[in-house]
């Protein structure tokens, strides 16, 4: 057992014990207070049933007494003694010595005792009447015996008290025992299925565990894969340039085209490492500071005027429509990374001699951004793929334009870093529309 379980099951335990000791201390005083030093019962009932048989006693003689005993009502008459001259109970009941001596004593004492009296009846004679301490009659139920009471209370509240103790402690050691697996690497442990049939705060907590253990292999099957993918990316130019570096040697005439081919490849390098340090900015949370009051209008206009000298090269062109100017708080080169990888993503896959529309549009919730370009398009299941690190719809990009799969996972970040969201939809006539939102106050 834990210490968890020992404060519990300590904590109740004490309190469960001061309570007994309270109820049992005052259950003990009440007995004293009942019973007295004199022998005798002295509690209401007991006062009571003697009143009434002193009166029957004073006004009716020892025959009154005797018809109230007879007809007293229930199945059991109260042990009241009516003590004659003769020292003898009238109805010829045991008295013991010790008994009667003290009642007779309890005659004296001041205040005076209700449940000892003397009376004197109609025929002149006086007569003691009294409970005696060991009537069970006027004393209600049989009395069990204090101490096994006690020790009875005592065994069901520490039982209690272990029991409780455990309920508690043991989603917190299955909770510690998951987060030892969950460290050494077993990203697959879960605790909810142990934990359901609580429902309680517990539960909550163990489906929070659950969740951030699901988050944590998430991000490491991510990383993973980056890893996995950045290795394979610089893999490939730089084993070009090795082979452009090989043929230089062995071809000295053609020095010129291998160093082209390094020059290109070193161009690619540099080009993903640029990419892979803004994705590792954006998803670090560095990249937002130095925002600014950006006019909208005139970053797009600017995106897309040198995206048209590529268009007219394809038979494309690029249209900018923007009905008003449009203000935006934010940082300027982070959405112009954004704005130019959708951009020109849209110009890699759209159709030859066909037109690409960029549009923005401003309503009293949200800014729009849209991007709509006449290309095949993409696959349902795969829409929400497009925005992950490296990659690539297969089949969807055009010989000679093999990108690396990072703009659109550069701009969805971009974008989410201005408290806004980027979706992507299938065009009804073909083509995909991206749609950037921003809230109309940002």
């Amino acid at each position: 057992m834990g210490k968890l379980f020992w404060k519990i099951f300590l904590g109740f335990s004490l309190t469960l014990l001061v309570s007994v000791a309270g109820v049992g201390g005052a259950i003990y005083l009440n007995e004293r207070s009942a019973t007295g030093e004199e022998g005798f019962l002295r509690d209401r009932r007991a006062d009571f049933v003697v009143g009434i048989a002193a009166n029957a006693l004073q006004y009716g003689g020892e025959a009154g007494a005797k018809a109230l005993f007879e007809t007293w009502p229930g199945q059991r008459t109260p042990t009241v003694l009516v003590i004659d001259q003769h020292n003898q109970d009238i109805l010829g009941r045991t008295v013991k010595p010790d008994t009667l001596r003290q009642a007779i004593e309890a005659l004296e004492h001041i205040p005076p005792i209700p449940s000892v009296r003397r009376v004197q009846a109609s025929n002149g004679n006086e007569y003691t009447l009294f409970v005696p301490a060991t009537s069970a009659d006027s004393a209600g139920p049989p009395r069990y015996n204090l101490q096994l009471q006690i020790f009875i209370a005592l065994l069901a509240s520490l039982l209690f008290s272990a029991g409780f103790a455990v309920y508690l402690s043991r989603p917190i050691k299955l909770l510690r025992k998951a987060s030892r697996k969950l460290a050494e690497g077993d990203l697959s442990t879960r605790v909810s299925p142990e934990l359901n049939r609580r429902n309680d705060e517990l539960t909550e907590l163990g489906e929070d565990f659950d969740y951030m253990a699901t988050r944590l292999q998430t991000l490491l099957d991510a990383q993973r894969l980056l890893l996995h993918d950045v290795s394979h990316e610089l893999r490939s130019p730089v084993a070009r340039m090795r082979l452009a570096v090989g043929l230089a040697q062995q071809q000295p005439d053609k020095l010129a085209s291998a160093l082209s081919r390094i020059e290109r490849e070193t161009e690619r390098l540099d080009e993903l490492l640029g990419q892979m340090l803004t994705l590792s900015r954006l998803e670090s949370g560095i990249g937002s500071e130095g925002s600014e009051n950006l006019n909208l209008n005139d970053l797009l206009a600017t995106i897309v005027q040198d995206a048209n000298f590529e268009a007219q090269s394809m038979g494309s062109s690029i249209q900018f429509h923007a009905p008003q100017e449009i203000m935006l708080q934010g940082h300027y080169e982070l959405l112009r990374r954004a704005f130019e990888n959708i951009i020109r993503n849209a110009l890699k896959y759209n159709k030859a001699g066909e037109t690409i529309e960029v549009s923005i549009k401003k309503d009293d919730k949200s800014l729009i951004v849209e991007v709509r370009d006449h290309g095949p398009g993409l696959p349902e299941a795969e829409i929400a793929n497009v925005f992950q690190p490296f990659y690539r719809v297969a089949g969807t990009d055009k010989p000679g334009s093999m990108g690396y799969g990072l703009g659109l996972a550069i701009a969805k970040r971009a974008i989410e870093r201005h408290q806004g969201s980027i979706e992507l939809s299938n065009c009804s006539d073909g083509g995909l529309c991206v749609r950037c939102l921003f809230p109309a106050s940002t």
